[in-house]
């Protein structure tokens, strides 16, 4: 199954989207979609029925970085966290400096389609 094609399926009536093109894998939820929070309850709902995973928001939020970047001065992340992230989401897009806001609001589809994937693999085992 390609998680992060049947993902875009999911998010084009969500979001209003006419065609699948329209939903690069590079393209943020939030940024460049206009994702809302109650986008976010539907999309959370329809991965759970169409992949069997849950996802609560915190996890596209990045609170598992982000709890990190909590007690940083001026909450920024730093180099290491930054590593971290991109090693996880298979990118080089997070950098030292980036906000817990901006972490979220550049959360793509393909980042989605990682988190997805790293869940059902987790339930294999």
């Amino acid at each position: 199954m390609n998680i992060e094609y049947k993902l875009r399926e999911i998010l084009m009536p969500i979001l209003g989207i006419q065609t699948i093109e329209e939903l690069g894998p590079e393209k943020s939820l939030v940024k460049d979609l206009g994702a809302e929070s109650i986008d976010f309850v539907e999309i959370l709902y329809m991965i759970e029925t169409q992949f069997g995973v849950k996802i609560k928001i915190q996890e596209i939020a990045l609170t598992e970085y982000s709890a990190q970047v909590d007690n940083l001065e001026g909450g920024k992340i730093t180099a290491e966290i930054a590593a971290k992230m991109n090693e996880d989401f298979k990118t080089s897009k997070f950098e030292e400096g980036q906000s817990v806001k901006d972490l979220f609001e550049s959360f793509t589809i393909r980042d989605f389609a990682v988190l997805i994937e790293r869940k059902i693999n987790s339930q294999d085992k």
